[in-house]
């Protein structure tokens, strides 16, 4: 009887999602000539639906404009097309709770159970990703769950007389530009950003232009100001203290203030002090892991991250991934490959859905070219590249 090696993806979100449907097109249909294995490949995520969060700013202020049926889709929709594979790819809805990296296995919790499972794994991929402070910029757990969380920020935004984004980074600048260009006026909308600029990553003439634009949609920039903490009062209101020992009050407070590795369940001696996997940032290996284990998308520490570095790095991995697993079976030879980031400027940042500001590879981007790329429906064309592995048909 053939033995069953189970290649375990964790996470279903770009970077899980992404990998799974390079080796479900390039490598999975070559492992199934083996006479002495049988392969399966298993998805592991807290959610059934992707959702396209890239566009979550918009969604902030209108389901209507992004509505949910365009932008959360069954992940296992995009594995259909794969017909002799049916039987190989398997859906766990469920969260990872556990890696033991000795016996090589996984333990999750199903969804709406209480007993863990384990499973054993030949290869596995970590892609569990990151997660911001709530669930109307990246999942919380299950899809319905943010679905909710936008449709009641919607109903609070519509009556909304002050508003309040903390952080000065992309989200919370797209997310600010979306509410000043939704209410034209309605609300006395602030950002506040902790440094003594907005966008970090791009230049200081780039985040100066961002703060004008953000101005002309009604928007107040305080610098050099960290939210510390925020409370709702009997009245229904925020109350929001800020380092200075001030604080505000406003109708809704939307908190874009950095993101958090979903790694709590991965040894440490694998993870780097901010909690992100050590991956080699050539091979996309994690070396301490043992072998055939995988790290991309948001939680390996190659890059910073996002789904243009995401394009970039899923077929590398994907060459020694197939390089590994296909050499060990001796069903062909595929040449290793080394992931090079990208260290130049590159950001896009919508401000609003007619302009904004971005770089690439260090070149400024017309505000017309932002909108065009990212502000007219922040990206969505670029979903099947990911949902349907449409960016990866060739190896």
């Amino acid at each position: 009887m053939s033995e069953t090696r189970n290649i375990v993806i964790l996470g279903a979100s770009c970077g899980g999602l992404a990998a799974a449907h390079y080796i479900a097109r390039h490598t999975l249909p070559q492992l199934m000539k083996a006479k002495d294995a049988k392969y399966e490949l298993h998805l592991v995520d807290e959610s059934t639906h992707f959702w396209w969060h890239i566009g979550a700013p918009r969604e902030i202020v209108s389901v209507k404009e992004m509505p949910h049926e365009k932008y959360f889709v069954p992940i296992m929709d995009g594995f259909k097309q794969y017909s002799g594979l049916k039987d190989s790819i398997i859906f766990h809805h469920g969260s990872a709770t556990g890696l033991d990296l000795e016996t090589r296995q996984i333990t999750f919790k199903p969804h709406g159970g209480e007993v863990t499972e384990s499973l054993p794994y030949y290869a596995l991929v970590l892609a569990t990703g990151i997660r911001s402070p709530t669930p109307t910029t990246t999942l919380h757990g299950d899809h319905t769950i943010s679905m909710k969380a936008l449709e009641q920020m919607n109903t609070r935004l519509a009556s909304a007389q002050e508003v309040i984004i903390g952080g000065g980074g992309p989200v919370a600048v797209e997310t600010a530009g979306e509410i000043g260009s939704h209410m034209q006026g309605r609300a006395r909308i602030s950002l506040i950003a902790g440094g003594d600029k907005i966008l970090p990553v791009l230049r200081k003439s780039l985040a100066e232009k961002a703060q004008k634009q953000l101005e002309k949609v009604g928007v107040t920039v305080l610098y050099k100001t960290k939210v510390t903490g925020y409370q709702e009062n009997s009245e229904g209101k925020t109350e929001v203290q800020l380092s200075n020992g001030k604080s505000m009050i406003c109708d809704v407070y939307i908190p874009a203030i950095g993101v958090t590795p979903n790694s709590s369940f991965i040894p440490k001696n694998i993870l780097k002090e901010d909690g992100y996997v050590a991956t080699n940032p050539q091979t996309l290996r994690v070396d301490q892991a043992g072998p055939r284990v995988y790290a991309v998308g948001d939680l390996a520490a190659v890059d910073k991250g996002g789904v243009l570095n995401l394009f970039n790095a899923i077929p590398v991995f994907g060459a020694n991934f197939s390089h590994d697993l296909l050499g060990e079976a001796k069903l062909g030879n595929v040449a290793e490959r080394s992931y090079k980031k990208a260290d130049g400027e590159t950001q896009m940042v919508p401000v609003g859905p007619k302009t904004g500001v971005g770089a690439f590879n260090g070149f400024k981007a017309p505000g017309m070219m932002v909108s065009m790329f990212k502000g007219k429906d922040y990206m969505a064309g670029q979903m099947p590249g990911i949902t349907h592995g449409k960016k990866f048909t060739k190896a």
